[in-house]
């Protein structure tokens, strides 16, 4: 499968790839992506379609933005919503480059990175309960030890990598190819579902709609090492940072 400037990623147990710098991806003017490993289309979410029929609202759809070589610009909230079935996993890892606003107008909003909750999964999110990152209920992280929704190093108008990772020793979470997890973030909530209707960018019920830019996104049917982590994060690294 073609990638952007050939970086060399871990592609062993990649189930999802999206990436707005490959054009067999995205586009300018375009409102549909494609998945680059199952060639699965990604629309406009619309409503809260559970594990049945989504009926895409293009207006919805992040645009095409060169910057970065491509990236998926979510002009002030938007989300996507994966049309396809991407399976239950006995592990898994959820990889994103993203660029989330820390001064704007929803600099410091609830806004997801994923959510699998239309076919029974966990989601990812920023801002929520206290905290800079939440996956499910089973990991928590602040930047800095303490939280503040604003001008974090995280939340900067500036991209980062985050990965966070499951399986059934517990869940980690990294951030720029760095493992950030403590000893408290080990509670691991079983079988991993990406399933049907996955979205990115948004809430199952499309609301908490991602404001920023996401670049390379990637879901793996395994939980990633540090190593390959840092792996993924080195191949990218020189276009996103």
């Amino acid at each position: 499968m073609g990638f952007h400037n050939g970086a060399k990623v871990v592609n062993d147990s990649l189930v999802f790839a999206l990436d707005a710098g490959n054009p067999k991806c995205f586009s300018n003017g375009a409102t549909t992506a494609t998945c680059l490993v199952t060639g699965f289309s990604v629309t406009g979410a619309n409503g809260q379609p559970n594990d049945g029929t989504h009926t895409k609202n293009d207006a919805n759809m992040p645009v095409y933005n060169s910057d970065k070589g491509g990236v998926f610009d979510f002009v002030g909230e938007q989300g996507m919503n994966v049309e396809g079935d991407l399976g239950s996993h006995s592990a898994a890892s959820w990889c994103v480059w993203y660029n989330k606003s820390a001064n704007g107008a929803h600099g410091g909003n609830t806004d997801y990175f994923f959510d699998a909750r239309n076919d029974g999964g966990n989601w990812c999110l920023s801002n929520y309960t206290s905290y800079n990152i939440n996956w499910h209920a089973a990991l928590k992280y602040n930047d800095g030890g303490s939280y503040t929704a604003n001008n974090t190093n995280i939340f900067d108008d500036a991209f980062h990598y985050l990965v966070v990772t499951s399986d059934s020793s517990g869940t980690k979470i990294y951030i720029d190819g760095v493992d950030l997890t403590t000893s408290a973030d080990v509670t691991n909530s079983g079988t991993e579902t990406f399933g049907n209707n996955f979205r990115i960018g948004t809430r199952f019920t499309t609301s908490g709609q991602w404001s920023g830019y996401m670049g390379v996104i990637k879901l793996y049917s395994k939980a990633l090492s540090a190593a390959e982590v840092l792996q993924n994060y080195n191949a990218h690294k020189g276009r996103f940072i």
